[in-house]
């Protein structure tokens, strides 16, 4: 039992380092990102009435 609480201790510890490394990657690699809702573009599309042709 003791060996079991260790390999899963030892599995956990790979995974929390792991999600640690891609999150720090993450935040340097989108240091440039948009930070405002630059998907909103509603207002750009045109008005088009005749689709039922």
């Amino acid at each position: 039992m003791k060996g079991f609480l260790k390999f899963l201790g030892t599995v956990a510890a790979i995974f929390t380092a792991i999600l640690g490394a891609i999150t720090v990657y993450d935040r340097f690699a989108n240091r440039n990102a948009i930070k405002t809702e630059y998907l909103d573009c509603s207002d750009s599309l045109p008005d088009t009435e005749d689709d039922d042709k």
